[in-house]
């Protein structure tokens, strides 16, 4: 299917995970894609591994900085003459629990996890606010954000976050012919989850919390961000989609 055929749609947290998948999905079905990521190695990994330098453009930039994403999209915007769509896979882990959570690594990951969504999602609006056609966003929470979980207490915070911000822009955006919506991923073989993977035990007490019987694939989670940036999912907003194997389904 080349669904994307003549769209443009930028993505964060290209250089790996779910980012770099979203990347590879959205360019297979013809889109010109913005792989962003924090580091040149981790953007020219993914733009190299692709091997199309004509519809991949590779950007490093820290989500956190303000001044640069609004910069950073102004510029892709009026170098491509439009900008379809936003995927805000950027993200980093946090553990701790309310007893011992250290101050700067709760704001460490609300800094990456939540103001750079903010960042990327204001950047976005402002430059294409005054297009015509349908434009998306979707923004990666997790079944963190939908449910509590022990000793995360930094990455709970930004997730739930990441899904209230999500449905508060939906009215706002709705009106200027922007959807928003949030992926909720379960347990996903990323960089994230790869040091349970050493560990048949853990890997198997994991597996055991999907109705499923397994983890996620990153492409699996890939799929769903494609759906929600079509126009097949033109009615949809403000909605938390879970791709979980069922994991928040059940206790």
């Amino acid at each position: 299917m080349q669904r994307f055929e003549g769209k443009v749609v930028l993505v964060t947290g290209a250089g790996s995970g779910i980012g770099a998948a979203a990347v590879k999905r959205l360019h297979s079905e013809g889109a010109t894609v913005i792989a962003v990521d924090v580091t040149e190695e981790g953007v020219s990994k993914v733009v190299q591994e692709i091997g199309d330098r004509t519809r991949v453009e590779g950007i490093a930039l820290d989500v956190c900085d303000h001044s640069a994403s609004i910069e950073t999209v102004a510029d892709v915007r009026k170098r491509h003459g439009a900008l379809h769509g936003l995927v805000n896979c950027a993200g980093i882990k946090g553990v701790g629990s309310i007893v011992d959570v250290e101050p700067e690594s709760f704001g460490r990951v609300m800094a990456v996890n939540l103001e750079g969504t903010i960042n990327l999602c204001q950047a976005f609006v402002q430059a294409v606010k005054d297009d015509t056609g349908d434009r998306a966003i979707v923004n990666i929470s997790s079944g963190a954000g939908v449910m509590g979980v022990a000793n995360r207490l930094p990455y709970v915070a930004s997730k739930f976050a990441v899904s209230g911000i999500t449905k508060s822009m939906s009215p706002e955006l709705g009106p200027l012919g922007i959807r928003v919506n949030a992926v909720a991923p379960g347990m996903t073989k990323t960089p994230f989850t790869e040091y349970m993977l050493q560990d048949a035990a853990a890997v198997e007490r994991v597996n055991a919390k999907h109705p499923i019987g397994r983890m996620g694939e990153p492409e699996e989670i890939a799929a769903v961000i494609a759906f929600l940036l079509t126009t097949d999912a033109s009615f949809m907003t403000g909605a938390i989609v879970a791709v979980d194997g069922g994991q928040t389904a059940c206790l």
